[in-house]
């Protein structure tokens, strides 16, 4: 069987760096075979004429409207339709739009079958402009860019205000807690071979779930919480449960993001879940010296740590 393609999705605002990020990524990349999605509006573009031997088919523009705000089917035949002119594709880079939200683009690779089948989502990477983040802070597009991140490029940090960079830490650290946070400037991440960086994201999530971490209590409208229990689960019944409990909080909880553990695998189940939309892949072998915990990380919007930690409660129960 024809290995998946891997997908990296590349978020942040207008002007925060993400072009300068994906040239970068494509350079140290060279000998990868790499699709482009470019969905930015504006004059600037991805320059394949600086990546040797790049082939301008593997480009695929949609300029002329946000991928992000189309019809999803629209997405997925665009991206069937790459793959059967690029076979040999191997890897695939989406850059959306800087005032979009990216939950739609995720969740299509959470509920389309024919794009299950062909990719793999391995992370979604946001870059934040701590020069200008203060001012561009109100926009909920921008926080949302940041709380479905698996990695948080805070770029251009030499030109911040000490003071300002600090606030801007402490914000990021309020919305994603699990997210690897590098900072950077001139968008250059010393680490972004892209077979390097992916299982880089998946492992500091895990270790990072496995201790209890803490963040300064946070004013916005934005909550996040972490719910831990133990032993083992029904695979099949969490799935089927877990599909119909994200899809009743789809408008109050904008993601899941956690480590289970199953009945008779030793492998750890990674849970995800955007918009409603529900994803369970595999993570690493379990360590029979640790503890047995289930770790579930909530972020979202008027949602209710006692309100979620009951309906896991019963649910529990229920399976018990």
């Amino acid at each position: 069987m024809k290995p998946k393609i891997s997908v990296t999705i590349v978020t942040g605002f207008l002007g925060s760096g993400k072009t300068t990020f994906i040239n970068n990524l494509l350079l140290q990349n060279y000998e990868v075979k790499i699709g482009l999605i470019e969905n930015e509006f504006g004059d600037v573009s991805i320059d394949s004429k600086l990546i040797a031997n790049y082939q301008p088919e593997n480009i695929l523009e949609l300029n002329n409207g946000c991928i992000c705000c189309s019809i999803y089917n629209e997405f997925s035949l665009a991206l069937q339709e790459l793959v059967k002119k690029n076979s040999h594709l191997e890897q695939l880079i989406i850059e959306t739009t800087g005032v979009a939200d990216p939950g739609p683009i995720i969740e299509t690779f959470f509920q389309d079958q024919e794009l299950e089948r062909l990719f793999e989502l391995r992370g979604t990477i946001c870059l934040v402009d701590a020069a200008n983040f203060q001012e561009e802070f109100g926009h909920f597009e921008q926080q949302k860019q940041i709380m479905l991140s698996d990695l948080i490029i805070l770029n251009k940090v030499s030109d911040a205000d000490p003071k300002n960079l600090e606030y801007v830490r402490k914000k990021i650290t309020a919305l994603n807690k699990t997210a690897r946070v590098v900072e950077t400037n001139f968008a250059c991440l010393d680490s972004s071979h892209l077979y390097m960086l992916h299982p880089q994201i998946q492992d500091d999530f895990i270790k990072k779930l496995r201790k209890p971490f803490y963040c300064e209590p946070d004013t916005s409208e934005f909550h996040s919480f972490t719910i831990r229990f133990s032993g083992y689960l029904n695979e099949e019944k969490f799935r089927e449960w877990f599909k119909y409990f994200a899809s009743v909080y789809r408008k109050q909880i904008f993601r899941i993001k956690g480590l289970v553990n199953f009945e008779d695998n030793p492998i750890t189940g990674i849970v995800q879940s955007v918009g409603g939309m529900t994803n369970i892949s595999e993570g690493s072998v379990s360590n029979p010296y640790e503890p047995l915990e289930n770790v579930l990380v909530f972020i979202g919007k008027g949602i209710s740590k006692f309100e979620i930690e009951k309906k896991f409660q019963q649910y529990l129960l229920q399976e018990n």
